[in-house]
């Protein structure tokens, strides 16, 4: 019987090594999909609301087109960049959110836009950590990483649900809990609350600031 080599059993082990690697990491690959698994459909949202050409416009409603991916298309597919110079991206971007979404008009939709995307990023891997189930999709062997659809799903949709819930519980103003501590000469001292400007939400605060007490009027003369 001819024995194996030293050399050629260290082939053969290397070779199964790197073989059984590659099997692992096809199979995570297989497992681990993009995103967190947001779909507005399942929250009752499959309706695409944005103005054009100025603020003042009348907003447009359009039946978003889900079978159009616009980050699953293009000569350089990515889910998390969206290059609307390339026509087949720009095409599926329109035909899900509607059309003149992706060119060069002035466009504005219904919820807040990319000034705060991170924000609602932040929002998604919230609800895909707390509470998953109410994502309406499919969540299981996602990453957790928002992708540039979802994220733009939920400023189409203007999902206020979304955001205003990961604020409350989360961020430091939107609940009474954890106010925000002010200086704030301008307003009364103690405990406050108003309508933050952007989110639209009761916003909590606590002023520090105490105004002196005022000087006691000068005693008449001869009166110590």
């Amino acid at each position: 019987m001819m024995q194996s080599s030293p050399a050629r059993t260290l082939r053969a082990a290397a070779l199964a090594l790197t073989l059984g690697s590659a099997l692992v990491a096809h199979s995570a690959s297989a497992q681990t999909a993009p995103g967190v698994g947001y779909d507005p459909r399942g929250r009752g949202l499959s309706v695409s609301i944005y103005q054009l050409d100025t603020l003042n416009s009348a907003f447009r409603r359009y039946p978003m087109d889900f079978t159009a991916d616009p980050g699953a298309v293009g000569n350089a597919p990515n889910p998390y960049f969206l290059s609307l110079s390339d026509p087949l991206i720009r095409a599926a971007y329109e035909q899900r959110y509607g059309p003149d979404t992706a060119g060069n008009r002035f466009k504005r939709f219904a919820g807040p836009g990319n000034e705060v995307a991170s924000t609602l990023k932040d929002a998604l891997v919230w609800w895909f950590h707390n509470r998953p189930e109410e994502l309406g999709g499919t969540t299981a062997g996602r990453n957790g990483n928002p992708t540039e659809v979802e994220v733009i799903d939920v400023m189409a949709t203007n999902d206020q649900s979304l955001w205003n819930t990961y604020l409350v519980a989360e961020i430091e103003g939107f609940s009474p809990e954890r106010r925000v501590q002010i200086n704030d000469p301008s307003k009364p001292s103690g405990d406050g609350q108003e309508q933050h400007p952007f989110w639209k939400l009761t916003w909590y605060y606590h002023n520090s600031f105490a105004a002196p007490p005022p000087f006691s009027p000068p005693l008449p003369p001869g009166i110590q």
